[in-house]
């Protein structure tokens, strides 16, 4: 290749400073890499001219040659805009500038030929075209033409600098004149083969300057599996990475607590699913590796009782467990759940949030820390650093996708932690004693040795450590590290690696077999030495850094000193996510699905009912109620507001208090702005059927459990999005009984509204409702900002691209399964790329 690719954008010819500034801010173009990657959103015919006698009122994309003869400037309401008359042979048009006039009028000259493309609107008896992009006749037909012209992505801001579609395809195509368009592959010939797929320059060059709608398609393929196959390549890896090198408690034992609930007071049968899935469980338990699962499944599949008999497991061998929960509310059902189970079983467990009292809190923490308290159930309060665990075995994070990456490595450090780094406690100890008893002698020598070299300090270590520092082998190091009673020279904790340097005076047999026995201690507490004589680091350097790569490379990962193993993560989520989000998203969890509901379960009735059949809906209600039932109401707003006609939670709670007075009625409020309090005393008169009917907002999503409870009513459906339509939803149907579901809408709605809402009445397979909200939405809503970011892809789309990802899975999971490290010289390609990619970040930014 003629061009590095990580050449800054600055340098390539036609941009310069400014125009390299906009790009980088705007479409976050900063290499020639970057500005290879800018796929067109769409393309056009470009082989049509148009005359202005034969445009029609279709508001389309054309062009027309002609010449322009005047300029005039419009004044209107803010501002001025920008007019030229453009004329053929056989009319007249007007071509119209809102913004950027000053620059556009510089750039064009009268009575000269032009190429105007832009939509043409009829207004006033006349043709005009609004921001038109303009080319010279001369210069567009020197151009490299296609009959297919490309449309790149733009903003407002580089049109108004003057930085139209053509400019980017002239930029574009002085790029591969630069680099000849000659591309490195990323793809081995054998994949390429077996698939069908265009080499990757062919690509490039086929997907910016298409020839026929056949190349275009190629190249798009060829493209989007490439994307598709990198990103899975990497979830893949991080998954067998974090296998191979993030350790665990295993816990090899099921025992007393386990058997003892599951025979006597497992409150009912367990399905098939929830047997798999425990299996699963129990399986990655076993293994020294830290289980990293994600466990889906439906409102009401028994996704909390699969919980707290994975909590039994960690009790079972020792372990204090935790469940964290995003809302007060979620954790108070969930302790309130398992303190009966916990009762039958003599098991601690405690409630800890933001509302906890400052004397129960201090009780919290000192029977976690001395580990009184087996079981924890909480909010956010559990991440607090007061809160410390004796021994963490696992951790259950409830709805996990409502916690940021920060708040839930938090959580990772509540594990137990190995003993501090100036002394590695009993086992250290032993091991010591037993080379002291064995071998007094030398041991002194060696003692003595040590308190001698720490009074030099070579010039090879001087060397090495400037290697280390500056982060040659890109791992921390430290210098002159207390191990026990030992001090090493380098030590990368890591992966528990020292290096030690002679020192030149090393050279009896007696020294010799105490720096021996240096070494076997320091194995034996855990790490792996290296050594090199001062000669060695002087006289080849390079070579030096080599071997202690290729060491650290060979070692797993894991601190000794002062490390903290992280407990097991099971994270559960009540949103079904539909496979091709599951795939790309959580790709490096092993996911595990409950995908079958209790026996026993009747389907929630589901309809949709307009405003004006408010009256037919409040007879109903009357009729559940004077069954015994009680009823949710449900509305989008907690205040009325100026921009949206929807109802608010205030107005429809007087207006269902006039429907159903007092005392014949009670009704219970319930919102996110009221005190923790007062929320829990509402919450708790509807869950001892004090209340008949509660009208709340969405803080009842999740968490609330009355099995009496038969109808939801959502207020202002439309207002809704499809995965909380269906977790309200499962608010009720929880009892034997009957359940209803009414989703009330006003008249107008949306053609996204009416899909949401017949998806709902026809289908209540959480799965199924998550595809259509995923058309509906796209990736990026439903993942929300802090996940979405490995969905940003550059030209796939995980919607329409949905078989092509399992493809390109496939294919990751059988090359890595063939060869794990990818040494192979088949997937040298591969591994380069891979490797790539992790050099320079901003290759594919979709990586996450």
């Amino acid at each position: 290749m003629s061009v590095k690719l990580q050449t800054p954008i600055d340098y390539l010819k036609g941009v310069g400073p400014n125009r390299a500034d906009l790009l980088r801010k705007e479409l976050g173009i900063h290499t020639y890499q970057d500005l290879i990657n800018l796929f067109p959103n769409r393309y056009i015919d470009r082989t049509q001219y148009y005359k202005i006698n034969q445009l029609q009122k279709s508001n389309a994309d054309v062009q027309v040659i002609g010449k322009i003869i005047e300029f005039k400037e419009v004044a209107q309401k803010q501002g001025k805009r920008l007019v030229a008359t453009f004329v053929d042979e056989t009319g007249t048009m007007e071509l119209v500038w809102f913004r950027g006039q000053k620059w556009i009028r510089e750039g064009l000259q009268l009575n000269k030929p032009y190429v105007a493309f832009g939509k043409t609107n009829w207004f006033s008896g006349k043709f005009s075209m609004a921001h038109p992009d303009m080319e010279l006749l001369e210069e567009h037909e020197k151009n490299l033409r296609g009959a297919m012209q490309p449309i790149y992505p733009s903003t407002e801001k580089l049109s108004n600098r003057g930085i139209s579609n053509r400019v980017i395809i002239k930029i574009m195509q002085q790029l591969f004149l630069e680099t000849g368009g000659k591309f490195a592959e990323t793809l081995p010939d054998s994949l390429r083969s077996e698939l069908k797929l265009m080499n990757k320059s062919s690509a490039l060059f086929n997907v910016h300057f298409p020839k026929s709608q056949a190349l275009l398609s190629k190249a798009q393929f060829r493209l989007k599996f490439e994307e598709l196959f990198y990103i899975q390549l990497q979830l893949i890896i991080k998954n067998l990475m974090h296998k191979s090198k993030i350790k665990g408690f295993p816990f090899k034992h099921v025992g007393h607590y386990f058997n003892t609930f599951f025979k006597t007071h497992l409150p009912f049968e367990l399905t098939n699913a929830q047997k798999r899935v425990l299996k699963e469980i129990r399986a990655d338990l076993g293994s020294h590796a830290q289980m990293n699962r994600l466990l889906q499944g439906d409102v009401g599949s028994g996704k909390t009782i699969v919980a707290f008999m994975s909590i039994l497991m960690a009790l079972d061998n020792g372990f204090q467990a935790c469940l964290m929960a995003p809302t007060e509310i979620l954790s108070v059902q969930h302790y309130n759940g398992l303190l009966e189970l916990c009762n039958k079983l003599n098991i601690s467990i405690s409630l800890l949030t933001g509302s906890t009292k400052t004397s129960i809190r201090k009780q919290i923490h000192e029977t976690l820390e001395n580990g009184e308290l087996q079981v924890l159930i909480g909010t956010h309060a559990l991440l607090e650093n007061k809160v410390k665990f004796q021994n963490l075995g696992l951790a259950v994070i409830d709805e996990q996708h409502r916690f940021g990456v920060e708040q839930r490595s938090k959580l990772w450090k509540k594990g137990q932690t190995s003993p501090p780094q100036s002394s590695y406690g009993e086992q250290a100890k032993t091991i010591r004693k037993k080379f002291m008893t064995a071998r007094p002698s030398t041991y002194k020598l060696l003692m003595e040795l040590q308190a001698e070299n720490k009074k030099h300090s070579t010039q090879a270590e001087a060397i090495l450590w400037e290697c280390l520092r500056n982060k040659k082998l890109d791992h921390k190091f430290r210098r002159q590290h207390i191990i026990d009673e030992f001090i090493v020279d380098f030590i990368n904790l890591e992966k528990n690696l020292i290096i030690e340097v002679d020192g030149g005076h090393h050279n009896t047999i007696e020294q010799k077999e105490a720096d021996n026995l240096r070494t076997q201690i320091l194995n034996e507490i855990g790490f792996s030495v290296i050594r090199f004589t001062n000669e060695q680091i002087i006289g080849d350097i390079d070579n030096v850094l080599r071997y202690i790569a290729n060491r650290l490379e060979s070692l797993p990962s894991g601190e000794v000193g002062g490390a903290t193993i992280p407990p097991h993560i099971l994270v559960m989520t009540a949103t079904p996510i539909p496979r091709t989000l599951a795939m790309s998203v959580y790709g490096d969890l092993d996911i595990s699905v409950i995908d079958e509901l209790p026996p026993g379960r009747q389907a929630i009735k589901t309809v949709h009912r307009y405003d004006k059949n408010r009256l037919n809906v409040f007879r109903f209600i009357r009729d559940e109620i004077a069954k015994g039932r009680q009823i949710y109401i449900v509305y989008p707003l907690i205040q009325e507001s100026e921009n949206m006609d929807y109802k608010d939670l205030m107005d429809g709670y007087e207006s269902i208090s006039r429907d159903f007075p007092m005392p014949d009625y009670q009704i219970s409020i319930v919102h996110g702005k009221m005190k923790p309090a007062d929320k829990d005393f509402e919450m708790q008169r509807f869950i001892k059927g004090e209340t008949q009917i509660m009208v709340a907002t969405t803080v009842i999503e999740v968490g609330v459990n009355v099995p009496n409870a038969s109808v939801m009513i959502i207020e202002s459906a439309e207002r809704f999005g499809l995965s909380q339509l269906h977790q309200l939803r499962g608010r009720v149907g929880r009892g034997a009984e009957q359940s209803y579901c009414i989703l009330m809408t006003g008249h107008k709605l949306s053609s996204d509204s009416k899909t949401r809402l017949e998806t709902m009445v026809k289908t209540s397979d959480g799965f199924e409702i998550a595809e259509v909200d995923l058309r509906l939405r796209g990736p990026g809503d439903i993942m929300g900002t802090q996940q979405s970011g490995i969905l940003t892809l550059k030209i796939a789309d995980i919607i329409k691209d949905k078989a092509l990802l399992q493809l390109a899975r496939h294919h990751a999971k059988t090359i890595l399964k063939r060869d794990a490290t990818l040494s192979s010289p088949e997937n040298g390609v591969i591994l380069n790329t891979y490797k790539q990619m992790g050099k320079y970040k901003n290759i594919w930014n979709y990586i996450s």
